[in-house]
């Protein structure tokens, strides 16, 4: 081995870079989202501080390129396992109203809806399904949607095209970890949802790297939980958040993680986010 370098994967990272990761990790390790639970704890008495703990490198990205260069060309793959797709679909059947008006947030070809329950709209399970997505080639292929907008969430957080206590519930899949301005998606969420309506997001451990947020990269799986579940805190208006760990075979296959909570009282306008940025 050449002095002063250290191997890692089969590539070489100087000793500056691994100094660099180190300190990074020791970093992350304060940080309060590591509580050192496991996933499904997190959630269950997390001690938030009193402002908005992600401040703007929490929520910085390795590629501030605009969204939808990276997202330019279509993607018509799956970016998670089987035995994750089938455990979102049954998740998403037991937990999602039947004949609701459903709103599928940074959607794709795929919204992970099960046969005869929403996969495809023909089958008359959600009175509509809509959907917000990047790329105008992908949506277009989805069968569960109704109708969709093209729009990058990170330049435009407006829901505009929604009015306030429209849906039933609004989900977001294997997306959440792309958010660069997660309050103002989740005060958006909020107006749109009906009274008691659901928000749920849902993902694995694989992502873009370069576009996921530094925190989201940085922490722990138990700590992304925590992550997902401050900003339905730090957003107010929802329920306490609560967070599963759906793994349908731990070590074997990805796994799934899940948190969700329930818009609280009719829209009277969307709240202050509670934030030091």
């Amino acid at each position: 081995m050449l002095r002063g370098v250290t191997r890692v994967g089969g590539g070489v990272l100087s000793v500056g870079c691994v100094a660099a990761v180190v300190m990074q990790q020791v970093m992350a390790s304060r940080e309060p989202w590591e509580a050192g639970q496991d996933a499904n704890s997190i959630l269950h008495n997390p001690q938030w501080p009193p402002t908005f703990p992600l401040t703007a490198q929490h929520l910085a990205r390795a590629d501030e390129s605009p969204d939808t260069r990276f997202y330019a060309q279509p993607r018509i793959v799956h970016h998670i396992d089987d035995a994750a797709i089938a455990t979102l679909k049954q998740h998403y059947k037991e937990t999602l109203p039947a004949g609701g008006v459903i709103l599928d947030l940074m959607s794709s070809w795929t919204s992970h809806l099960a046969t005869g329950a929403g996969e495809s709209a023909a089958d008359g399970h959600y009175a509509r399904v809509s959907a917000v997505g990047m790329n105008d080639e992908e949506l277009k292929k989805n069968p569960a949607l109704t109708d969709y907008y093209v729009q990058d969430l990170n330049a435009n957080p407006s829901l505009s095209m929604f009015k306030e206590n429209t849906f039933d519930a609004v989900v977001c899949s294997v997306s959440v970890d792309y958010l660069a301005e997660p309050l103002a998606v989740f005060a958006e969420i909020r107006r749109v949802l009906k009274p008691n309506g659901l928000a749920l997001f849902t993902w694995s451990n694989r992502m873009f790297p370069t576009k996921a947020i530094a925190a989201w990269r940085l922490a722990s799986e138990p700590g992304r939980l925590w992550i997902c579940g401050s900003y339905f805190h730090y957003t107010g208006g929802f329920t306490a958040p609560e967070g599963r760990d759906l793994s349908p075979n731990p070590g074997r296959s990805d796994p799934v993680y899940a948190v969700s909570a329930r818009k609280t009282s009719p829209d009277l306008g969307a709240p202050e986010p509670k934030s030091e940025l």
